[in-house]
């Protein structure tokens, strides 16, 4: 049986010089049996004599003469992945920029608002026209626990980071993102007004809490104004008389299906805060959990608290509003109390423009204030 096919006599002899003299060498060209043509050297024959007599021996013994390549090889064609195929890639590609929390939650968002419309759907067929369906898809959906449709700017959030993920894949795979051509849907509404409580609205609340714990905690996030998770997070250690070090967070989103991780607050830095009299002295009377301060050997849950806040919010006759709204809250009392946007920031561990841009319309009263005196 044939090892190789041949379609052609033809050969060249080629001459070199080596230590021993002058040899040659016969070139040639073969097909292999599944199809791939090569070239093949016999090599260091004395005589042009011997070099062909080496050639028609080879190819009596070990070839079978064709017409042409009788299994000529497909090329293959290189497989185009999938969005879905990519994103578990791209993700992996994060681990030492993002913190754990900032994974789970994109990994969620793509879970929900893009593998479902577009994760069986080849990178490289993601035109104009399918993002602008997808886009026009989730733009009508709805939040299952609301019934309302989501936010604008968490729907840009979200169109952000699908974004950021094709900007990844044209960088790394060279296949063009277009989403950057599709333009976003204008806005349905204005914003809505921002829910807050007054600070009498916050004492009437506070006064009908008899638990210690529960009263310290909700004492803590209206008059730090800081976010809930870094106030789940402290410990004995982070208090200093006035002044309360502000330096990791409790985040549920944890990738090992721990119910929550201490991580670094959502700024990734270190403050030494100082807090009012009524939080020190709400601090001196509350007797401390260790190694949290607010639920001893495991932080506080978030549904516990929850449920709380919503019971006695709803025992004073106040309306409803989040836990996070005692931050806008705490900013808010500040702004009427003329405030400067810089100390607010730092105070709250945010962005002077983040401070502006969220609360800066609020205490329309103040304005009317300042347009009343220049007269």
């Amino acid at each position: 049986m044939a090892e190789y096919y041949i379609s052609s006599n033809k050969y060249s002899l080629q001459e070199r010089q080596t230590k021993r003299g002058r040899v040659y060498d016969v070139v040639f060209r073969i097909i292999t049996l599944d199809g791939d043509e090569k070239q093949k050297k016999l090599s260091g024959f004395t005589t042009k004599a011997l070099a062909k007599q080496a050639y028609v021996d080879f190819v009596t013994s070990k070839c079978e003469l064709v017409k042409n390549n009788p299994i000529k090889k497909k090329a293959v064609e290189k497989k185009i992945p999938t969005v879905d195929e990519l994103i578990p890639e791209y993700i992996a590609s994060l681990f030492n920029q993002n913190k754990a929390s900032s994974i789970y939650s994109k990994r969620a968002t793509y879970a929900k608002f893009v593998s479902p419309f577009l994760g069986s759907i080849q990178i490289d067929k993601l035109s104009k026209e399918i993002l602008y369906q997808w886009q026009d898809t989730i733009w009508k959906m709805k939040n299952e626990r609301t019934g309302d449709f989501y936010n604008y700017k968490y729907l840009c959030n979200i169109r952000l980071l699908f974004n950021t993920f094709l900007g990844w894949c044209e960088t790394r795979y060279g296949f063009q993102n277009y989403l950057p051509k599709v333009l976003k849907p204008k806005k349905r509404a204005q914003k809505t007004t921002m829910q807050i409580w007054t600070r009498e609205q916050f004492e009437q609340f506070i006064a009908l809490i008899d638990d210690p714990m529960y009263h310290a905690l909700f004492i803590m996030l209206f008059f730090t104004g800081r976010r809930k998770g870094e106030i789940y997070a402290l410990s004995p250690s982070d208090i200093h008389g006035d002044k309360i070090v502000f330096n990791k967070s409790i985040t549920r989103k944890t990738l090992d299906g721990s119910p929550y991780a201490v991580t670094s607050t959502k700024a990734e830095k270190k403050q030494e805060i100082p807090v009012c009299k009524t939080v020190q002295g709400e601090l001196k009377k509350f007797q401390w959990g260790d190694p949290f301060l607010f639920g001893g050997e495991k932080p506080l849950g978030d549904n516990t608290v929850r449920r709380m806040f919503h019971k006695y919010t709803e025992k004073a006759g106040l309306p409803q509003i989040r836990i996070h709204d005692l931050r806008h809250s705490f900013v808010s009392m500040l702004i009427h109390m003329g405030a400067n946007f810089t100390v607010i920031a730092d105070l709250i561990s945010d962005t002077v423009d983040q401070v502006i841009s969220t609360y800066g319309h609020m205490y329309e009263e103040d304005k009317q204030k300042i347009v009343d005196k220049i007269g």
